[in-house]
């Protein structure tokens, strides 16, 4: 992938440390956080750039005191002119992934100082698109929408050259009242907690039909004129178009 994205996945075995005491935890953790330290001071940025390692490319930058690091309100990018807390869609490295999401929350730059050319990054903020999300949520397949997308609280540097293009997100009245939308219009209704792998407010989100599933605004529902409830046709047995010009009275009210 060229680009990074959510979070770096963390290799070390926990196990590693298993039997060992806290007065020795805490001298092995200072000593692995110094030779971080050393690392990314003796590292150049163009051996940090081949590595991908963005943010610390950001660091090193940010500490030195040749004026590197500057920060910007917009930049322009393929034509058009982005600013601080646009949505963008984000190309993915790997042709057979879908392309990612985020909003820009910092837009700067790094001056190499070898070769004197800069470096455009962006902070983003994360969304999470369906096909992330059922790997951990299967059950979630049938009423998360195809344009739905999740906030996340995580965040990472990209560089600027792999944003395509701006994206709206609006939520999911707007987006069931929309006229007109593309494939570069998505809803947010829900945060994921990309640590825990878990939906962080589902039990604000209102449950329809025999099912108990979320509204999927891409499905078709028929209301019950007696208890004004909400199903899915495929639930309680009907065929699409049916009841166009009829009444519907649902089993518990029948």
């Amino acid at each position: 992938m060229s680009v990074m994205h959510w979070t770096n996945v963390d290799n070390h075995s926990p196990s590693k440390f298993n039997g060992q005491s806290s007065e020795t935890l805490v001298p092995i953790r200072k000593r692995i956080s110094k030779r971080s330290e050393k690392d990314l001071k003796q590292a150049t940025f163009k051996q940090l750039y081949k590595q991908n390692k963005l943010a610390e490319i950001v660091t090193k930058a940010m500490e030195n005191k040749e004026g590197l690091y500057e920060e910007y309100d917009e930049i322009k990018i393929q034509g058009s002119i982005l600013r601080i807390n646009d949505n963008v869609i984000i190309k993915n490295g790997d042709n057979n992934v879908e392309d990612y999401i985020g909003t820009i929350q910092k837009i700067c730059s790094v001056l190499e100082p070898q070769s004197n050319k800069l470096i455009c990054l962006c902070k983003v903020q994360w969304y999470m698109k369906k096909s992330e999300i059922v790997i951990h949520k299967p059950r979630a397949r049938c009423w998360i929408g195809t344009q739905e997308i999740f906030s996340t609280k995580t965040n990472d540097f990209i560089l600027a050259q792999t944003i395509i293009q701006k994206c709206t997100i609006v939520d999911c009245d707007e987006f069931v009242n929309l006229q007109n939308c593309d494939s570069t219009t998505y809803y947010n209704r829900l945060e994921w907690d990309v640590e825990n792998k878990k939906f962080m407010n589902m039990n604000e989100i209102q449950l329809y039909c025999l099912c108990q599933q979320p509204w999927n605004p891409e499905l078709n529902y028929i209301q019950c004129d007696k208890c004004q409830k909400w199903y899915h046709f495929e639930c309680v047995d009907l065929l699409i178009g049916s009841y166009d010009d009829k009444d519907y009275v649902c089993g518990y009210c029948n």
